[in-house]
């Protein structure tokens, strides 16, 4: 992906009945990181690989004594692994006054978040978002997910950043899987609110390695869609379930695969389940299936081959342990079309386990027909 552009300009700011915070955009990580780094009693969380392809930028502007370094991968997104963190940022002088600045995607934002909900009963912390992934879903909501052994995302806090920094100028420099990764998040937002999005976004998609530029509009669209979910139901409970479309199957795909398949694209195999399923259960048109299965190919390809049968009894047992699950059924997010889903208990053994079973072996069968360029 080339360079992007991006608008100085405060992109919007989310409201609710405890928290406030905004999403402010810069042209460019040195812009970003000039707000963040007035006060000299704070701690960077940084992510190593970004520290990396960025070093310049972070070298002139963070004090090398106060960073630590995380890898981002899901092993260090655990109860274990967060303990010698802590205790890094504590070496580095961390107090109460001083604030955690986390820079990375999806990952760190987890490990950041929960770490200062419970460091000294609760410190400020900001968000320099530096994946796709990051800045059109997970920046917003306020959410923290740790993994604790092999059950994923377990454990967890409510406990937004103060400001959100954003720069889509960071987005050149990511892996196209990553963006992908980050356009099933993007995805799923918007066939939440509706068909017109939806048909606008795969138009969009079809020219987005010649007009990388479009990400910054779909970031943008993307946080409109999940901004109003997350004002009006902030713990979870109600409406907001809404936004887990597709990830009670796509988490478990992840962790059957153990991670071989990044978060937004099993996100898109979870969707295409979901939607299977609720076909299945008469909920939707089969030809609904058929075209997102058609559209949405695309855009998992090849990562369905990770999905084979003989993973079938790792996936049930992850589905079994997913926080969603309510004695012998799993709430799932089903469809009945564009803009219309719904939380519905489904059976494990009569219906989720036939249906789950019918898509890995059937469903997937034919896939990579035409994969997108993997660069």
């Amino acid at each position: 992906m080339g360079a992007l552009p991006a608008n100085n300009s405060l992109m919007l700011t989310v409201k609710s009945k405890v928290w406030d915070y905004s999403v402010e955009e810069f042209p460019s990580l040195e812009a970003a990181l000039q707000t963040a780094v007035g006060n000299p009693r704070n701690c960077y969380l940084v992510d190593q690989k970004f520290s990396e392809l960025h070093a310049a930028a972070l070298r002139s502007l963070i004090p090398e004594a106060r960073v630590v370094y995380v890898e981002a991968t899901e092993e260090n997104k655990s109860y274990t692994a967060v303990a010698p963190v802590i205790q890094q940022l504590l070496q580095r002088g961390l107090k109460r006054d001083g604030t955690i600045v986390v820079l990375g995607g999806g990952v760190l934002q987890d490990i950041g978040c929960f770490i200062a909900s419970v460091l000294f009963r609760g410190l400020r912390w900001e968000l320099v978002p530096t994946t796709l992934l990051a800045q059109a879903d997970s920046c917003i909501g306020s959410k923290s997910s740790i993994n604790i052994g092999e059950y994923k995302n377990q454990l967890g806090t409510f406990y937004p950043p103060n400001r959100v920094l954003m720069t889509s100028s960071v987005l050149g420099t990511l892996p196209w899987d990553e963006i992908r990764s980050g356009l099933g998040e993007v995805i799923k937002l918007q066939l939440l609110a509706g068909e017109r999005g939806f048909r606008e976004l795969m138009v969009d998609l079809s020219r987005l390695q010649s007009e990388p530029a479009l990400l910054g509009k779909w970031v943008r669209r993307s946080l409109e869609v999940k901004k109003p979910y997350i004002e009006t139901d902030e713990f979870d409970r109600g409406v907001r379930n809404l936004l887990n479309y597709g990830h009670t199957f796509g988490h478990a795909y992840e962790s059957a695969t153990h991670y071989a398949i990044p978060h937004g694209i099993a996100v898109i195999l979870g969707m295409l389940t979901a939607t299977y399923l609720s076909a299945r259960l008469g909920l939707v048109a089969a030809e609904h299936y058929q075209e997102l299965k058609s559209l949405l190919g695309r855009w998992h390809e090849p990562y369905g081959n990770q999905l084979s049968p003989a993973l079938l009894p790792a996936i049930f047992q992850a589905i079994r342990h997913d926080k969603k699950a309510t004695g012998d059924a799993i709430n799932c997010i089903l469809t009945r079309g564009f803009g219309r889903m719904e939380k519905s208990p489904v059976p494990f053994e009569t219906q989720l386990v036939p249906a789950v079973t019918a898509f890995v072996q059937q469903e997937l069968a034919v896939h990579n027909s035409n994969p997108l360029p993997t660069s």
